[in-house]
């Protein structure tokens, strides 16, 4: 083979896989950062009375916050998998009753975002950096409105699901969001974990992408392990 046939196959080789990894950047990025569907949100309705209010505190070093993000990083060969960040600076309080019917009320939650880590330090450093942007927006916070499924009744150390509704407020902007709820109350100690899935670009956060090779989706899994105990 001649030095310029070599050349020209090079050049041929450079080019396919420069078209393929453009297309398939192209696609992913259609796919799942693609405009979301409108989602019609639960309102608050009249809460039954409380009885009388029992006042918790979350316990940080027993509780989580983490997301989970979709990614395709295109030069690792990764084109689908999850990255998970996760701190233990989450800090809280809230009220409860039990009788006549179970009750939460008053709920605000802090998280640092400042102190969120993945399994990847570059990554970290960019999402503070350019996405989060803690050095002006360090914390997410949220406070409950109201619940909505909560069951007509409640016995000590058995499991409830539920929805929480609440203001969201992260990187300067305030939503409506609505946590699924699970946990359960022993004696003067409650767990749970609380989830909800949101959108970067509500809060007007762009998806990381750096230069077109590390993608990530627009769509994030919010979860929150807790241990609270009673004052």
């Amino acid at each position: 083979m001649g030095r310029r046939t070599l050349i020209v196959t090079v050049l041929a080789i450079v080019v396919v896989v420069l078209v393929t990894i453009g297309s398939y950047r192209f696609y992913f990025a259609s796919k799942v950062n693609a405009p979301p569907k409108p989602v019609s949100m639960a309102k608050c309705t009249t809460q039954p009375a409380a009885g009388a209010l029992r006042s918790f505190t979350i316990v940080p070093g027993q509780s989580t916050a983490s997301y989970k993000v979709h990614e395709n990083l295109i030069l690792r060969n990764l084109p689908s998998t999850d990255a998970v960040g996760k701190t233990h600076d989450v800090t809280g309080a809230f009220q409860i009753s039990t009788t006549p019917a179970p009750q939460v009320t008053s709920l605000h939650l802090t998280v640092n975002l400042n102190t969120l880590r993945t399994d990847e330090s570059m990554r970290d450093r960019f999402v503070r950096t350019l996405a989060l942007e803690t050095d002006l927006y360090p914390n997410a916070d949220f406070a409950s409105t109201c619940t909505q499924g909560m069951p007509t009744h409640y016995s000590n150390g058995k499991p409830l699901s539920f929805q929480l509704l609440g203001n969201l407020t992260m990187h300067g902007k305030t939503r409506q969001e609505t946590f699924a709820v699970t946990g359960k109350l022993s004696d003067k100690t409650i767990s749970g974990t609380a989830t909800t899935t949101l959108l970067m670009t509500d809060f007007d956060i762009q998806p990381p992408n750096l230069a077109s090779i590390a993608i990530a989706q627009n769509k994030v899994l919010v979860t929150i392990n807790f241990i609270a105990q009673e004052k």
